[in-house]
């Protein structure tokens, strides 16, 4: 997967629970969420160099590239997803690329891997949980444990800048008050 995300120029890092994890509390996850640099030319490219063992819908992901939706491409032996997240499609997308860092040791690379960084993770998660109407306790339990394990270090700046951008102010400042 890596080999065709970079055969095709795509910029990418991992995102959601796999880098939740990474950074703050670890729970099972039945997928990886990867913030990808998709144009159709790199889909294409993409498509063409991933191994035969993954399974895509080159209409599905086309169709997501161009509506701003993700689309899953699927690890057939052992019926693993991986969930691709255009960049473009959220507000910070370019900004969590051009932020990643890479991390060693993550179970998913040999090589040092890129992941968002955590205040990124964090802003994602809130939005995504503002976004499904507050509700999701797994969510909430991913937030609390990023500010757990991250909370000194954490750019609190660089947070309340981002979360006007994303009209998430008040869920930040609860996880950053409640832990």
């Amino acid at each position: 997967m890596r080999a065709a995300l970079e055969s095709a120029e795509v910029r990418f890092a991992i995102g959601g629970s796999w880098a939740s994890t990474a950074y703050g509390e670890p729970r099972f996850t039945s997928d990886v969420d990867i913030l990808a640099e998709f144009t159709m030319e790199r889909l294409k490219a993409f498509l063409r160099s991933l191994p035969q063992d993954f399974y895509v819908d080159p209409d599905e992901a086309a169709n997501a590239i161009r509506t701003g939706r993700p689309f899953n491409v699927i690890y057939m032996p052992l019926a693993f997803k991986f969930d691709f997240f255009t960049a473009s499609a959220f507000p910070l997308g370019a900004q969590e690329l051009d932020r990643a860092i890479f991390l060693a040791e993550t179970e998913l690379s040999e090589r040092p891997t890129p992941f968002v960084t955590p205040e990124d993770i964090l802003l994602a998660k809130l939005h995504w949980y503002r976004k499904g109407g507050g509700v999701s306790e797994v969510q909430w339990r991913d937030i609390q444990g990023l500010v757990r394990a991250c909370g000194a270090r954490l750019d609190r700046e660089y947070l309340q800048r981002n979360a006007d951008v994303l009209g998430i102010r008040a869920p930040l400042a609860k996880a950053l008050n409640e832990t």
